[in-house]
């Protein structure tokens, strides 16, 4: 078994807090039929239920404790590797396409060198080069 390494508590969380959220909110909503006399009350515990699984779904939309990247410029440059990776298929497919096909593909390998620069610099303030 390998370490899991920095973040991999956010990972658990994202993992199971939809079902957590299901199992609790409609524990609660289930749980108000059977011992709660007072409409009040039942009403209030069902919307507090509801209310609970739709916090969980909207979290399993919009995750906010997602964030355990550590390499933003490495990821940077790969983004831009994928647009020339896209330039040059698009080059490629062009008929014409020869000489603007070598400058992309001089420009992935000056990338791959900055990648290489990259590779395992944490955080913002290191710059990708253009």
């Amino acid at each position: 078994m390998g370490d899991q390494g920095h973040g991999s508590w956010r990972r658990a969380f994202n993992k199971y807090i939809g079902l957590a959220t299901a199992i609790i909110g409609m524990a609660i909503v289930l749980s108000s039929f059977l011992f709660l006399q007072n409409l009040f009350a039942w009403y209030a515990t069902i919307m507090v239920g509801l209310l609970i699984v739709l916090a969980g779904f909207l979290y399993g939309a919009h995750p906010f404790l997602t964030s355990e990247r550590r390499y933003f410029a490495l990821r940077g440059e790969v983004d831009r590797f994928i647009d020339l990776v896209r330039r040059l298929n698009a080059a490629a497919v062009e008929a014409s396409g020869g000489a603007e096909f070598e400058q992309v593909k001089a420009e992935m390998m000056k990338s791959v060198e900055r990648m290489a620069e990259l590779a395992g610099k944490e955080g913002e303030g290191v710059e990708a080069g253009t």
